[in-house]
């Protein structure tokens, strides 16, 4: 591994309810090889301890990594009041020090979990309490497509969190590249700026490319096939170019999530850069990131 992406998306193996099969051991030993490939994290939830064994091994093994906090949002309000509250108690026990931002849901829009109106109050709910906490400096948002990313949106969030895929576009890897900075500054720009006095940050929240299966009419999408090879040519013709922009991005995702399989839809468990028996699927440029 090279210290080669600006950010990576992690979910903790084994991390999901009810059974939380990760221990702080396992999120320490994901961890010491996490730090070898970014400087910055970006999590999703902090249910099975997914935050607090994080941060506890950034600190108690002094790991240069810096966390974006995810709170998690699902049609049931217990979630998000139970995350936010342990977020509140991690930081109560561990400080701010490793934390630079806050992303409050991921794709609550696209995936219609809940009306517009709550979403924005949920993001101004944390926003209220990490500035009466001190920091007024870490950004709190949420990371969703660029049709969600607008105003009202755009007007209560710090910055813009987009998840720009250009795989789920339909085009052949070999165009992907070029795809995704057109995209980005033709159509995702606009949408986030539009109407807004003063522009606000963009970071690309999720940005990556799918590794199996490449078969199957639920895993192909048009010219987009899921392949290491595939994967591969995107990490040749994307990563150096956006480190060289500076661009805040987090690649999606460090490991594979299996867990994510459901009946007509495999390629959301295959997105990893490395496999879960923690084998790395391709071969890495020399770019190194900020």
């Amino acid at each position: 591994l090279k210290r080669v992406f600006y950010g990576m998306a992690y979910v903790p193996l084994n991390a999901q309810l009810p059974n939380c099969y990760n221990t702080q051991q396992s999120v320490d030993n994901e961890l010491l090889l996490l730090v070898q490939a970014t400087k910055r994290v970006r999590l999703y939830g902090t249910d099975c301890n997914a935050l607090r064994y994080t941060i506890d091994a950034i600190q108690r093994l002094n790991l240069e990594l810096q966390v974006v906090v995810g709170i998690w949002i699902d049609k049931d309000t217990a979630t998000f009041t139970r995350q936010t509250e342990e977020f509140y108690a991690v930081v109560a026990k561990y400080g701010w020090a490793n934390i630079i931002g806050v992303s409050v849901g991921n794709e609550v829009m696209l995936d219609q979990v809940e009306p517009l109106p709550n979403l924005i109050a949920q993001i101004t709910a944390v926003k209220n309490k990490v500035v009466q906490l001190g920091h007024p400096e870490i950004p709190v948002f949420t990371s969703d497509l660029e049709g969600a990313n607008r105003p009202p949106l755009t007007n209560q969030e710090d910055l813009a969190g987009v998840n720009l895929h250009p795989f789920f576009s339909g085009v052949p890897v070999d165009t992907a590249a070029s795809w995704f900075w057109t995209y980005l500054n033709n159509t995702v720009t606009p949408a986030v700026q539009q109407g807004n006095e003063n522009a606000i940050p963009l970071w690309i929240t999720e940005v990556g490319w799918p590794t199996f299966p490449a078969t199957g009419n639920t895993s192909t999408i048009d010219a987009s096939i899921p392949s290491i090879p595939n994967l591969q040519k995107f990490v040749d013709t994307w990563l150096c170019d956006a480190n060289a922009k500076n661009l805040p991005y987090y690649f999606f995702e460090f490991f594979d999530a299996p867990w994510k399989i459901w009946p007509g839809s495999a390629v959301e468990g295959f997105w990893g850069l490395l496999t879960i028996d923690k084998r790395l699927k391709v071969e890495l440029p020399d770019c190194l990131a900020n």
